[in-house]
């Protein structure tokens, strides 16, 4: 995704406040009976022309919750961390 590690973490916190807590190599949120892990890893920027966008790689672990609830709740941070465009 285009982003920087601190950029994905403010829009989680956005929606899910409190919820979202820094944890070795990445963020944790914990919301509604799921707990997700998420491990952040910086890429390297793509330029196009003067325009410089980052990189970033986002692993989601499912730490605890049923398979539904878990993929609801990523449903609804895939939505948190999108950005315009066409």
């Amino acid at each position: 995704m285009s982003s920087t590690p601190a950029e994905f973490q403010r829009a989680l916190n956005l929606i899910f406040g409190d919820a979202v807590s820094e944890a070795p190599g990445g963020l944790l949120l914990v919301e509604g009976g799921v707990r997700l892990h998420f491990a952040l890893q910086s890429g390297k920027a793509l330029k196009i022309g003067a325009l410089q966008l980052a990189s970033l790689r986002v692993e989601i672990s499912v730490l605890e919750g049923d398979a539904a609830a878990a993929k609801q709740l990523v449903s609804r941070i895939d939505r948190a961390t999108q950005r315009g465009g066409g």
